[in-house]
C-alpha cells in the first residue's frame, strides 16, 4: 500500500526521482499514464495488469467507456528507473498533468499519484474545505 507525500523537482530533461519508499515496492518498471484527478498514476506491473483486466471489463460499446480508455491509454509508458532512481517522463506526461519544476509524489493504496505542486496544493485546499464527516456518510 502506497501513502504519504514528497516533494521531489522535475529537470530539464524530464527526469525525475521517486522516493525510494515507493520504489522498493513498485519493481524494475512502472506504468505510468494519466488519472482523472489532473495528475499522473504510477503503477507496479504487477497492479497495471489488474487495471487492464477491468479496462477490458468494461463495456466498450459505451461512448463514455471508449472515451475514459482513450483518456487512459493513449498517454501511457512503461518506464525504468535509472540507477539514480529517477524515472524518465515523456514531454506528454508532462503536458497532461502540467507538471513543473516542483512536483509531489502521493500515495493512494495501490498507485501512486505525481502532481505539479500548484495542483497538489489546490487539493488540500479542496479537501480542508470538505466536511469530512458528511463525506464518508455519503460513501
Amino acid at each position: 500500500m502506497f501513502s504519504g507525500q514528497y516533494l521531489h523537482n522535475l529537470d530539464g530533461k524530464g527526469r525525475i526521482a521517486v522516493p525510494a519508499k515507493f520504489r522498493n515496492e513498485l519493481g524494475d518498471v512502472v506504468v505510468v499514464t494519466r488519472h482523472v484527478d489532473d495528475c499522473l498514476a504510477i503503477y507496479s506491473e504487477k497492479t497495471w495488469e489488474i487495471e487492464e483486466k477491468r479496462l477490458y471489463a468494461m463495456d466498450r460499446n459505451k461512448k463514455d467507456v471508449r472515451r475514459y480508455i482513450d483518456f487512459r491509454l493513449s498517454v501511457l509508458y512503461k518506464l525504468n528507473f535509472d540507477s539514480q532512481g529517477r524515472i524518465y517522463l515523456p514531454q506528454d506526461l508532462i503536458e497532461a498533468a502540467r507538471l513543473e519544476k516542483e512536483c509531489v509524489f502521493t500515495g493512494a493504496l495501490d498507485e501512486i499519484k505525481l502532481w505539479s505542486k500548484n495542483a497538489w496544493d489546490n487539493r488540500v485546499k479542496e479537501i480542508e474545505e470538505i466536511d469530512m464527516a458528511d463525506l464518508i456518510e455519503g460513501l
